[in-house]
């Protein structure tokens, strides 16, 4: 009993540097499992703004460990944990966008051009001025088209800039450009739907 209680004590005291030591030099489980263990609430999390699905989420989500772990090695560790911490989610973040990026392209091709027309086009320089509450638009994001909502959270969550975002998704430019515009649009739309609604049933 003493030595299950040594290991489960090890366990729980596993730090991140630690953790990613164990998985490079060691190459054992333990730090594999203590950073799935701690990290899969919020890789699922930023999955989730990208893919709908259940099942196809949790693929996602297994996939970018799989992928962490493979780069593990080239991971650089901050000497500061809290910088650490910080720079280590950025990493995890942006390994779990690109394969919701990923499976998204693979499952269906996205139609980038059905409904974009000349005018459309234009629109994308326009100005939206209404500020929705963050929760509100993670809420409603779900509502939009998979182009809409990817190019919306690549843009005004990742801080991607629409020329890395065409790269990204293989498409001009100025049709990231648009499609934001329309996301927004849409957005907006469902707010107002919504907000109708909701001072209806409390008249």
């Amino acid at each position: 009993m003493k030595s299950i209680r040594q290991y489960w004590k090890r366990e729980t005291l596993l730090s991140l540097r630690e953790a990613l030591d164990d998985c490079v030099l060691e190459k054992s489980e333990r730090g594999k499992s203590f950073i799935y263990k701690k990290y899969y609430g919020y890789v699922m999390a930023v999955v989730l703004r990208y893919v709908n699905a259940e099942m196809d989420a949790e693929e996602v989500v297994n996939e970018s460990f799989v992928k962490v772990f493979r780069k593990s090695e080239s991971f650089e560790k901050h000497a500061d944990d809290e910088v650490l911490e910080k720079t280590f989610r950025s990493w995890l973040a942006r390994i779990a966008v690109n394969t919701s990026i990923d499976m998204l392209r693979s499952k269906k091709p996205m139609e980038y051009f059905d409904d974009t027309s000349a005018e459309d086009i234009k629109m994308h320089s326009t100005v939206i001025s209404d500020k929705l509450g963050v929760e509100d638009i993670l809420k409603l994001l779900d509502k939009i088209p998979d182009i809409q909502r990817s190019i919306f959270n690549l843009f005004e969550i990742e801080g991607y800039s629409h020329e890395e975002i065409g790269e990204m998704l293989s498409i001009p430019e100025s049709t990231s450009r648009t499609y934001l515009t329309r996301a927004k649009q849409r957005l907006r739309k469902l707010y107002i739907e919504e907000f109708t609604v909701s001072q209806n049933i409390h008249m």
